[in-house]
């Protein structure tokens, strides 16, 4: 995710200036003036373009919180946002999805009951939550902007606690969690 450190209006009116006018409201230029043929101009930058282009689509993404679902509005405004972007969840294929979770996991989980041993002997389960029928368990993003300036970033997250409290009292050991944009479910 690329993150634009400016305010939405300013880089509209960036993106103002750079477009050609035509038309009613296109200003004559004098013959001195006229545009210098093409193979002379300045060219923009891949990397320039691609941030302006950025910039124009966050922009025009930025959603008023009157348009979200209003228990997501309610968090942002709380916060002080008047518009929001909700954040994209990166593509990930299985391999990579299961190499990050197992690397996360196996880290900050030694020490859990069971845990450990169900790591050596290759029992532990990594699911992505949204294949675990019955857990309702993702994670939201969003980017807040006020006044079209970003003004942070909040996130929370939703799970059916009846489906995780059942799994427990049936002794299955298990975790949730979220790394790089990825919601998971793990049991041992």
């Amino acid at each position: 995710m690329v993150t634009v450190n400016t305010s939405a209006s300013a880089a509209l009116a960036v993106l103002q200036i750079l477009t050609p006018r035509t038309g009613a409201d296109a200003v004559a230029k004098a013959p001195a003036q006229a545009a210098a043929p093409a193979s002379t101009r300045p060219r923009l930058s891949a990397g320039f373009f691609d941030a302006l282009t950025k910039i124009s689509e966050t922009a025009r993404a930025a959603a008023k919180l009157a348009d979200l679902p209003p228990e997501h509005a309610d968090k942002l405004k709380s916060f002080g946002a008047d518009t929001a972007i909700r954040t994209a969840k990166p593509a990930m294929n299985d391999a990579e999805f299961q190499s990050t979770v197992m690397s996360h996991i196996g880290e900050s989980w030694t020490g859990l009951e069971g845990f450990d041993a169900a790591l050596a002997n290759g029992t532990v389960k990594i699911e992505r939550a949204a294949d675990v029928a019955g857990l309702g368990y993702e994670t939201i993003q969003y980017d807040m902007f006020k006044n079209g300036s970003q003004i942070g970033s909040a996130g929370w997250d939703t799970i059916d606690r009846s489906f995780y409290d059942a799994q427990t009292a049936k002794g299955v050991r298990q975790g949730i969690g979220s790394i790089n944009g990825q919601d998971y479910y793990v049991t041992w």
